[in-house]
C-alpha cells in the first residue's frame, strides 16, 4: 500500500508498506517448519533419530527466521526534500537498514523497470516479475518500491518532478 503525504509543507514522504506480503511469507515459513515435522514424526521410528532430526529442523528454522526478521524490509520510504531525495528501508524491528541521500544535481534519470525474479505475489503464489522505481546517478543506480505498479510509479515520478523541477 502506497501513501503520499506532506511533512512541514517542505518535504513529501512517499511510503510503501509491505506488511501483508511479509505476513504471507511468515506463514509459509511456519508451514515449512510444521509439514516436515509431521512427516518425520509419522515416518521415523527410532526415538533418538526423531529427536535429532527435529532439533536439526528447529535450529535451521530459527536461524532462517532470525535472518528473515533482521534483513526483511517491511517499509520503504522516499523523502523528497527541496534539493535531495532520501531513500530509507526499514525492517520489522523499526530499524533503518538502508539510508541514502541523493542530491538533485546527481540525478541523471528516473525510470520504471521490470526485473525477472521470484517473490511472493499479492495473489499468494509465486510471481515472476518485480517492478522498481530506479533512480540513476553518475555513480550508482538506486531502487525503490519492490512490487510497484505502473500507476504508482507515475504518481511518484510526477511528485518528484514537481518538487525537484527535473
Amino acid at each position: 500500500m502506497m501513501k503520499i503525504e506532506t511533512i512541514n509543507n517542505k518535504e513529501i514522504l512517499i511510503s510503501i508498506n509491505h506488511h501483508k506480503y511479509i505476513k504471507k511469507t511468515k506463514i509459509s515459513l511456519l508451514l515449512w517448519l510444521i509439514l516436515p515435522s509431521i512427516a518425520i514424526i509419522l515416518n521415523v521410528r527410532p526415538f533418538f533419530l526423531l529427536i535429532v532430526t527435529e532439533l536439526f529442523i528447529l535450529i535451521t528454522f530459527t536461524i532462517s527466521y532470525y535472518y528473515f526478521k533482521k534483513y526483511n524490509i517491511i517499509l520503504e520510504k522516499l523523502i523528497v526534500k527541496e534539493n535531495s531525495l532520501v531513500i530509507q528501508d526499514i525492517n520489522d524491528d523499526k530499524k533503518i537498514i538502508f539510508n541514502e541521500e541523493i542530491k538533485i544535481d546527481e540525478i541523471k534519470e528516473i525510470f520504471f523497470k521490470d526485473e525477472l525474479g521470484v517473490y511472493f505475489s499479492s495473489g499468494g503464489g509465486l510471481g515472476d516479475k518485480r517492478k522498481f522505481l530506479k533512480i540513476k546517478t553518475s555513480y550508482k543506480i538506486f531502487s525503490f518500491g519492490i512490487l510497484l505498479e505502473n500507476e504508482d510509479y507515475k504518481k511518484i515520478r510526477a511528485v518528484i518532478k514537481e518538487k525537484l523541477k527535473i
